[in-house]
């Protein structure tokens, strides 16, 4: 999985306090003059009284890649936004799968089975995957062949939001009872987000942590590990902060947080299941969390 950030508005916090400061003065925003304390007390302000009218104004252009349908379904549901997500038609299918890249998520309940549900599970994409490539050859319409393909194919999907549909969304998808594939987007987002505007993001997470109220299944049997990973992400994000200034935010900024929010396994099972399915080479059954955040222009140029 990797969050690509591709755009946003260098300054927005200030300007933003610019706006919402000359509602209550006799000036228009360009006369306005912020300082950072301001600038700090402003989104203060904002996250405590709810001013939503101040956390429209911030927007962030995205893109989600390497992640499931299962994923995207969940993710489309957040309605104040606006999202494209590739086509099924146009998805990778295969009869096999390149063991360093297969074209569909394993889930790493899955993996911490053991090698035997893993290649069950495998064998059974696969053979989806056949039977949708067999259709195909068959002139069913590709609207129509899809319909047996799993969940598990890797997509990706592009969206805009604002800072405050953004702030929801981490708000719900940080907290345990979230699905553990947009978990983990949310927490690679928020890393994102803190390095691009820390003001606004500053108070981000899920509600156990920033609102010292649980709203989970899990009661606040979970709260530690929540508070521990909303500061790494917050972490990850000062380092990516750090090193956006020394490239002048001319050029991009790639952490891998596979560690902190993806998954990783055991050398021994990839080499395991490798073998059961007759493979030459161990199986990456890794659910990598990868953080991009690039400039316009690099984006414009590709």
């Amino acid at each position: 999985m990797k969050v690509s950030i591709l755009a946003y508005l260098p300054g927005v916090e200030e300007l933003v306090a610019k706006i919402a400061w000359a509602s209550i003065s006799g000036l228009p925003p360009p006369e306005i003059s912020v300082g950072e304390d301001d600038v700090a007390r402003l989104f203060r302000l904002a996250r405590t009284m709810k001013l939503s009218s101040v956390l429209d104004f911030p927007f962030y252009i995205f893109s989600i890649s390497g992640v499931s349908r299962v994923f995207t379904h969940q993710w489309v549901r957040y309605r104040i936004a606006a999202h494209i997500q590739q086509s099924m038609r146009w998805v990778k299918i295969d009869t096999g799968f390149d063991p360093e890249d297969p074209w569909f998520i394993v889930p790493p309940s899955i993996v911490k089975q053991g090698a035997d549900a893993v290649v069950m599970y495998v064998k059974g994409v696969i053979e989806a995957g056949r039977r949708y490539l067999e259709l195909v050859d068959e002139r069913v319409p590709t609207e129509d062949a899809r319909f047996v393909l799993p969940h598990a194919v890797k997509t990706h999907i592009s969206t805009v939001m604002n800072a405050e549909e953004l702030l929801h969304v981490i708000e719900q998808r940080t907290c345990f009872d979230a699905q553990w594939e947009i978990r983990a987007v949310a927490y690679v987002l928020l890393a994102g987000l803190y390095a691009l505007s820390p003001r606004i993001f500053r108070n981000a997470g899920p509600y156990c942590v920033w609102e010292g109220v649980c709203r989970g299944r899990g009661r606040g049997r979970c709260l530690n590990e929540a508070k521990s990973l909303t500061r790494k992400a917050l972490e990850a994000g000062e380092r990516a902060r750090k090193m956006l200034e020394e490239s002048g935010y001319n050029r991009s900024v790639v952490l891998d947080l596979t560690d902190l929010f993806g998954f990783k396994a055991e050398p021994e099972l990839k080499a395991t299941v490798g073998e059961m399915l007759g493979l030459d080479k161990p199986v990456n059954l890794d659910y990598p969390a990868i953080l991009e955040i690039k400039s316009l222009s690099e984006v414009l140029d590709t």
